[in-house]
């Protein structure tokens, strides 16, 4: 994958090299709003996936056109996303020993995509787009909910527990998308569309306490595009 990354970053600098000496500059600035759906990938022995969880990104869009019809995507978005697995445990809370856990992640992180847009000729009033490339990310706070589960059947809960030292500072992603964008006249135009957030590095830290293994586990979102460029 880094090997991939870099390739990618020099394609898009012989690409920006190439559309200055076309004198092509146009530059766009805008702003999103982006519902998604969260999950995480574990790759942890007996960590299992327990389902969607909704989140939501904003922020910053700017674009680079390289040349009629490619350009750079980039920008700074604030985004919150996470998932809930469940995995073994031997833990004893409140003078009871509970064997399972249900955790809810919930994590904030600053993004800076870099993607490369293909888009076609202006159809009407409509242009479609085509995005591919990478996202780098640094962790803002992380929290989490836990659900502890004994053999008998009970179980207790603790809210609002503060994980950040549990969660790496950094995270990578591959990021692919697909939309398409309504002319409002000159440069401006609503952008809608879809773009899928890849998690390619591992979003815990540390081993677990029962089996001593590295905890291991992916962070991907779905998210639909809602935004405006001028």
């Amino acid at each position: 994958m880094k090997k991939i990354a870099l390739s990618f970053l020099l394609i898009l600098t012989v690409m920006a090299l190439s559309a200055q000496s076309l004198n092509v500059q146009t530059f766009r600035l805008g702003l999103k709003a982006s519902p998604s759906m969260a999950w995480m990938k574990p790759d942890t022995e007996d960590y299992v996936n327990e389902g969607l969880r909704l989140g939501f990104s904003y922020g910053l869009l700017a674009e680079f056109l390289l040349a009629e019809q490619y350009g750079f995507a980039t920008g700074i978005h604030i985004s919150y996303f996470g998932g809930k697995l469940s995995y073994p445990i031997e833990e004893v809370v409140d003078n009871q020993l509970f064997r399972e856990k249900e955790r809810i992640f919930r994590l904030q992180n600053l993004e800076i995509p870099f993607t490369l847009k293909m888009k076609t000729r202006e159809i009407g009033y409509n242009t479609y787009y085509a995005k591919f490339g990478f996202g780098g990310s640094i962790n803002l706070k992380s929290t989490a909910d836990d659900k502890f589960y004994a053999t008998d059947g009970s179980s207790i809960s603790r809210n609002d527990i503060n994980i950040y030292d549990e969660i790496p500072l950094m995270r990578v992603s591959m990021i692919l998308g697909a939309g398409t964008e309504y002319s409002l006249g000159g440069n401006t135009s609503l952008v809608g569309g879809i773009t899928f957030n890849n998690g390619f590095t591992n979003i815990l830290k540390g081993e677990d306490n029962l089996s001593q293994r590295k905890k291991n586990a992916r962070a991907n979102y779905l998210e639909v595009t809602l935004g405006i460029l001028f």
